[in-house]
């Protein structure tokens, strides 16, 4: 059970990186595609935090899971509101300081 929330992790981080890259080059279905992903893995945790495991080891894992989650949530949400602000301004094109600062926040 575990190794199948690890891959679903994996999967995400995969997507997300794609995801990034598809949002730095304009591509909205990318993103999208993340979204699906970060949906699907908020059903996973849910349906574990349901079946209360009782495997302490396990209990970790499942709350570092869901504090990545959460983390993974807050920067979609930073992606999409400064993919809408650049579509909104969209002078200086991708490199603009205030993008290239951007990237590099979300990078760290």
């Amino acid at each position: 059970m575990a190794e199948a929330f690890l891959q679903v992790l994996l999967e995400n981080l995969t997507c997300f990186i794609q995801g990034e890259l598809g949002l730095i080059l304009g591509f909205k279905d990318e993103f999208e595609k993340l979204q699906s992903t970060f949906t699907t893995i908020q059903a996973v945790l849910e349906d574990a935090q349901k079946k209360q495991l009782k495997d302490k080891a396990i209990q970790n894992w499942l709350q570092k899971l869901n504090s990545a989650a959460y983390e993974a949530d807050d920067i979609l949400d930073e992606c999409k509101t400064e993919a809408t602000i650049r579509q909104k301004k969209n002078k200086y094109g991708c490199y603009h300081p205030k993008v290239i600062a951007f990237r590099h926040k979300i990078g760290k």
